[in-house]
């Protein structure tokens, strides 16, 4: 069997240049507006409804009964994400957009275990760190009596004094008069 060498000669050439035209092209970097949909659930996959999304200081979005939300017109770019809502734990997230649509899943932890980390912290006298950990969450939490306890608390230990000795029991004292939900 004969082979036609000029032929193969011919097409190495043209695979040759084809190659290169290809990779002496710009690549195409998405610079136009995008869809970000997406998803926040709970630890167990149920759906987070109201829980507040930022993205960047530009855009920002709540979750709806089944835990989704919608931006619609997003610019391509990378964005820091955070987010929080009552009764469950905040995140931070970089995202990077570099398509036409962007679908974003965030898992959350309830509130309750953001609290028992802060008091895992305190037990190993870490107060500085449980204080900020509590602090991300003040945002939507803050009103809660959980929250309160567990920042009176971390004040307490950090520099414990008889009036901060005082005001934890008066608190405590109070939260056991009212059936355990506080003043």
């Amino acid at each position: 069997m004969r082979i036609n060498n000029s032929f193969m000669h011919i097409s190495g050439w043209a695979f040759l240049l084809a190659m290169l035209a290809l990779s002496s092209c710009k690549s195409t970097k998405f610079e136009g507006t995008a869809a970000c949909t997406g998803r926040v659930c709970g630890p167990n996959g149920e759906a987070v409804e109201n829980y507040h999304l930022d993205f960047g200081a530009i855009h920002s979005a709540v979750t709806g009964i089944n835990g989704m939300f919608l931006i619609p017109e997003l610019k391509g770019g990378t964005y820091k994400v955070s987010g929080g809502g009552k009764g469950w734990s905040s995140f931070e997230k970089t995202v990077s957009f570099r398509d036409r649509r962007r679908i974003f899943t965030a898992q959350i932890e309830p509130i309750s275990s953001v609290y028992a980390k802060v008091e895992e912290l305190i037990r190993q006298q870490d107060f500085k760190e449980a204080e900020k950990m509590l602090q991300r969450e003040s945002k939507f939490n803050k009103d809660e009596k959980s929250f309160q306890f567990y920042e009176k608390l971390i004040s307490y230990c950090k520099k414990p004094s008889e009036k901060k000795k005082q005001q934890l029991l008066n608190f405590v004292g109070e939260g056991k008069k009212n059936g355990g939900k506080g003043k």
